[in-house]
């Protein structure tokens, strides 16, 4: 059965991996945006009272009925468009001037219009006139005054309609002689002037106010509780918004596979981020923790690397300073010692060396005294059990057999620090002899490593390339650049040595590995 996750569930964990990972600024952005939305709410926002009024729109007929006719304005075949146009005349300048004029100075010189709001409700036939204000009391008195004032305009202009039509007949019954009043023709008008008579008398503009407004009891806004729950959906918008913005300008490598996609060299371990207390080498200090077992990995690679050839010399570089370098070079000789292999460090980077530090080693005597012709290689090594951390300087008369000797099947590792830090770094390591150092290393060791600064530091890195076997190069997550992959391969094609693939540190995915193991120390890299 295929287990494989598809892959819009890969996408969507990603996703939820962005966000994870810039959770604070969503964290921030929320409790930021809703806070300061409902707090300006509650502390700015005068409160303000809304009052309805309803008025119901109905076609009596009478018209037709009477007079066989349409006189007024009716809804025909389009109604909906017939309600939108009443709720328009609700606040045409006719009803405003009357409002104004009712309530005269309580208006305090604003125009009601811009306290209205007029809508339709729907299949009903329904014109809803809303006021708001300040004043609960004038609220209601405004939308009243506009349902009256409405209503009496809409009375008023059917009236006219009717005074229209009476006036041609008026005066057809007035030109008639005495001996056509008594025809059928004079009865009829003046039936007809006697209709139109009474549907003045009885006009309602076919309208009627069906609810009267109120003053409002609570304000209808501000809303906090409604305010601060819109905020803070909106936060989360903004918010998820920000954060993929960000991810999307971000210039930092935050997977593996970003890597492998622009570099054509494999991914030789990943190292887990971890933090402890101390500077302890974590193959020392946890030999059963992940990131050991990510070193062993490393190891288990480079041994099938070149099955028919031999690698004696590996440098060890970064695209960056900070990316991990020294601790990946550091455990990495721990466990080939462990391994049986016979191992000597070197320190390449003269222009900022940290493995004297790292290890706790003098630096008193180191490469630059070899490369300057006041010590010998022998006389610069400093060994380090890889069974535990600590250091002991050697003497001048030791032998190789002494220099190695096996402890229980694992090897100690020797070092050559850098040494006193010279004013011209870049010309003593692409002396030739920094070659010889790495040669007669190489004639004692079964592997050499050197730490070489970073490739964005100075051409070092490439000198040293020159006068090895192979190299490592360590990129790490959430750290390094993504234009350091051009870097990268830049030095791949460039270089003479074989560039053996990549380490990658500050790797995800030994959650579930900690936990079962009980794993919570964080380790430092340098």
């Amino acid at each position: 059965m295929d287990i494989t996750p598809s892959r819009g569930a890969k996408e969507f964990r990603e996703q939820v991996g962005v966000i994870w990972r810039h959770k604070w600024l969503v964290l921030l952005s929320v409790v930021i945006i809703t806070t300061v939305a409902t707090g300006a709410t509650v502390l700015f926002s005068t409160k303000q009272y809304q009052s309805s009024t309803e008025i119901l729109q109905q076609d009596s007929g009478l018209d037709r009925a009477l007079l066989g006719s349409t006189m007024f304005q009716n809804p025909g075949d389009d109604p909906e468009r017939y309600m939108d146009t009443a709720a328009e005349l609700v606040v045409s300048p006719q009803v405003n001037a009357a409002v104004s004029k009712e309530l005269g100075g309580r208006l305090k010189g604003k125009d009601p219009s811009s306290m209205v709001s007029v809508s339709v409700i729907n299949q009903a036939d329904i014109l809803k006139i809303t006021a708001t204000d300040h004043d609960p009391q004038l609220a209601s008195d405004v939308a009243n005054s506009y349902a009256n004032n409405y209503v009496s305009w809409r009375q008023q202009t059917d009236t006219g309609i009717l005074q229209q039509a009476e006036a041609p007949i008026q005066a057809q019954l007035s030109n008639m002689t005495p001996d056509n009043q008594q025809g059928s023709t004079y009865n009829d008008l003046n039936n007809k002037l006697q209709t139109l008579k009474m549907l003045q008398t009885i006009q309602t503009g076919n309208l009627q106010i069906v609810n009267k407004a109120v003053p409002a009891a609570s304000p209808s806004s501000p809303r906090p509780t409604r305010t601060g729950i819109l905020a803070f959906f909106s936060s989360l918008v903004f918010a998820f918004g920000a954060v993929f913005t960000v991810e999307m300008t971000d210039k930092r490598i935050r997977k593996s596979d970003e890597i492998t996609a622009r570099v054509d060299k494999p991914i030789l371990a990943s190292i887990p981020f971890l933090r402890s207390a101390d500077r302890q080498l974590e193959t020392l200090s946890n030999p059963a923790g992940p990131a050991s077992e990510a070193y062993r990995i490393l190891k288990t690679n480079l041994s099938y690397l070149e099955p028919d050839s031999e690698i004696k010399s590996i440098m060890v570089s970064s695209s960056e300073p900070h990316d991990g370098k020294s601790t990946t070079i550091a455990n990495l000789a721990v466990t080939l010692a462990r391994g049986g292999k016979k191992i000597i460090v070197i320190e390449g980077d003269l222009r900022r060396p940290t493995l004297a530090d790292y290890l706790d080693l003098k630096n008193s005597v180191g490469v630059t005294n070899v490369i300057s012709g006041n010590s010998s290689l022998r006389e610069s090594l400093q060994m380090i059990e890889a069974r535990e951390l600590s250091n002991q300087s050697t003497n001048d008369d030791f032998e190789a057999d002494q220099l190695f000797g096996q402890l229980n099947g694992t090897k100690p590792i020797y070092c050559v620090t850098s040494g006193p830090i010279p004013p011209n770094p870049g010309e003593m390591v692409a002396s030739e002899k920094m070659s010889v150092i790495i040669d007669e290393a190489v004639g004692y060791a079964d592997i050499v490593l050197v730490d070489a600064p970073p490739l964005l530091a100075a051409a070092d890195a490439t000198s040293i390339a020159s006068k090895v076997d192979g190299a490592i190069l360590v990129v790490k997550l959430d750290s390094t650049a993504k234009k350091s992959l051009n870097v990268i391969n830049d030095f791949i094609s460039t270089v003479p040595c074989k560039v053996l693939g990549i380490v990658v540190t500050n790797a995800p995915g030994f959650n579930s590995y900690k936990k079962g193991y009980g794993y919570y120390d964080v380790y430092n890299y340098r």
